[in-house]
């Protein structure tokens, strides 16, 4: 802008100067001109008193031969011929000429016979002859040439001053707008800052004023729209569901962090791209194609890397600034789906498990009921036996109970702090009758490990523990309960000499209702629920669960509580 400011007053002061030094020129020709023409008139007269004192025309071309060697005198007869000459005689006719035809008239014209341009006068003298008087304007020119010459070097001098003059100025008219403009430039940025404060108060200032006040407005709107939108993103990727919208031509607007981890999407590569680039799932584009087209929305499903997702599609009606557009929200359903599997599975079986004691029940009351026994000895066994499996199925329903509570993330912890190694003595005096049956020998080797929980679950995960090993243990065998402190937490093993899992079998012991020797549980009484309640506890406690296993050599748990 300064430099086209600049160039243009610049050009106005050259142009102005041109026309002044043509009107200048043409004025000073002018008047020179006129200068010239009273001279020449003077001379005629002159000429013409000397002539008619003396009457000999030699004598008056003597007497002005040396006064002005550029003045030339001619006496020209009547009929044309030059008599006198105080240049060269010519033989031509010279009444043909413009300032004989209008005597008294001056004519300027090229001489042919001197060879450069003269100004001419003419006059009859009383005997009918001509008196003639003419001057080169070659005198007059020098002059002339000095005057144009002296315009030009002024000019020049008058053109650099103002260029420097209208350049300085233009600096400091402008310099308050270049700085207000630096500083609108940084408000995207949000680094605007005030231009410093100018002491005059023209017009431009008050521009500047004016935009630098209505610049801080946009940038705080800048800074407030920058704030929310971070909060926005912030907000968008960190939902727990994936939202991507998508234009009136399907092309991806925004997606939030949710799909960039779901899809692989990469802002550079897809934004902006169709939607054909980032779902390949053809139901899905079959419902975005429906919600562009139609206007109809969608309600479905999509799998991707073992997981599964609800998936809502909705149209955004035109807002009247032709701004349509489709959303696509993406809900993680995985874990309700394994819940549906898990609810499932468990009723399938929790049935099976519980058809058996109940068969047996029936059956006994049964015979008990048609006096059907042989002898009392016989009724009080099969009463026994009622009563074995009620015991069975109440262990069962406790234990399902407890268990679809954990899986649900019910586990309501009413957490003290207590000493592990108390829990462990407390779980092994009351399970030990139930060694001794089998003549199993508990071993502990205990230290002091103060943990924060809650001391029920604590007691049903170590009696689960010990009671699993002392039903799959050998008679006369060993289970041996082992709690250290580490650096890291606090580690929890409980070891048997019984007869071992098979490898293949050792991923799934703590599953649900899974036995491995499942004629042996039902024995004991067992309800495949132990480990996956021990299972879920540790879980509850970011602690970490393993097994070590060998067939026929006994089993090892080890579990591992942070600090």
């Amino acid at each position: 802008m300064k430099r086209q400011l600049v160039f243009r007053f610049t050009a106005i002061i050259i142009l102005a100067l041109l026309t002044f030094s043509l009107g200048s020129v043409f004025l000073v020709q002018n008047a020179l001109a006129d200068i010239t023409e009273k001279s020449l008139r003077n001379y005629l007269t002159v000429v013409d008193h000397t002539y008619t004192e003396s009457g000999d025309m030699d004598a008056v071309l003597d007497a002005y031969d040396g006064i002005d060697e550029d003045l030339r005198i001619t006496f020209v007869d009547a009929t044309g011929v030059v008599l006198a000459d105080s240049a060269l005689l010519s033989s031509e006719n010279h009444l043909n000429r413009p300032e004989f035809i209008e005597p008294g008239t001056v004519a300027t014209r090229y001489s042919d016979t001197l060879g450069k341009r003269m100004m001419y006068l003419a006059e009859v003298l009383p005997d009918g002859s001509y008196l003639r008087v003419a001057i080169p304007l070659s005198s007059v020119n020098p002059f002339l040439t000095d005057f144009i010459f002296l315009t030009i070097v002024v000019g020049l001098f008058i053109v650099g001053f103002s260029f420097v003059f209208v350049k300085l100025t233009a600096d400091r008219t402008l310099r308050p707008l270049r700085e207000t403009v630096e500083s609108l430039k940084s408000i995207p940025d949000g680094r605007y800052v005030d231009r410093l404060p100018i002491e005059s108060t023209d017009e431009m200032n008050q521009l500047t004023n004016e935009i630098n006040e209505i610049a801080k407005m946009i940038a705080t709107n800048v800074r407030l729209l920058s704030v929310e939108k971070r909060k926005l993103d912030f907000i968008l990727d960190h939902m727990d569901q994936g939202l991507c919208i998508l234009d009136t031509f399907g092309r991806i607007t925004l997606v939030n962090r949710f799909i960039k981890d779901l899809l692989g999407f990469n802002d550079a590569e897809n934004l902006n791209r169709d939607y054909l680039y980032l779902f390949r799932d053809e139901t899905i584009q079959a419902g975005i194609r429906d919600a562009l087209e139609k206007g109809v929305g969608m309600n479905g499903t999509f799998a991707a890397d073992n997981r599964h997702y609800a998936v809502t599609i909705v149209k955004n009606p035109d807002d009247g600034n032709g701004t349509e557009s489709v959303l696509l929200i993406f809900t993680d359903i995985t874990k309700e789906r394994e819940l549906e599997i898990l609810k499932r599975d468990f009723f399938v079986n929790a049935s099976h498990e519980l058809k058996s004691p109940l068969t047996s029940i029936i059956g006994a009351s049964e015979l008990i009921a048609a006096n059907m026994t042989k002898s009392p000895a016989e009724t009080i066994d099969l009463a026994q036996r009622i009563i074995q499996e009620a015991h069975r199925m109440n262990n069962l329903v406790g234990d399902m109970l407890d268990l679809s509570k954990y899986e649900q993330g019910g586990i309501t912890k009413n957490a003290t702090t207590l000493d592990l190694s108390d829990v462990v003595r407390e779980a092994a005096f009351a399970l030990e009758p139930i060694a001794l049956e089998r003549d199993i020998k508990i071993e502990t080797k205990l230290v002091s490990a103060l943990f924060v929980a809650d001391h029920e679950h604590m007691t049903q995960l170590v009696r689960n523990l010990v009671d699993n090993a002392i039903k799959y243990g050998v008679e006369h065998g060993h289970v041996r309960i082992t709690l250290r402190k580490l650096d890291a937490g606090i580690e929890l093993v409980v070891a048997d000499d019984g007869i071992g899992i098979p490898k293949a079998d050792q991923a799934r012991v703590f599953e649900r209702f899974y036995r491995v020797d499942k004629a042996r549980s039902k024995k004991t009484g067992g309800t495949g629920l132990g480990l996956a309640i021990v299972k879920h506890i540790v879980l509850a406690y970011q602690g970490k669960i393993a097994l070590e296993s060998e067939l026929g050599k006994g089993t090892k748990i080890t579990i591992h509580f942070p600090s």
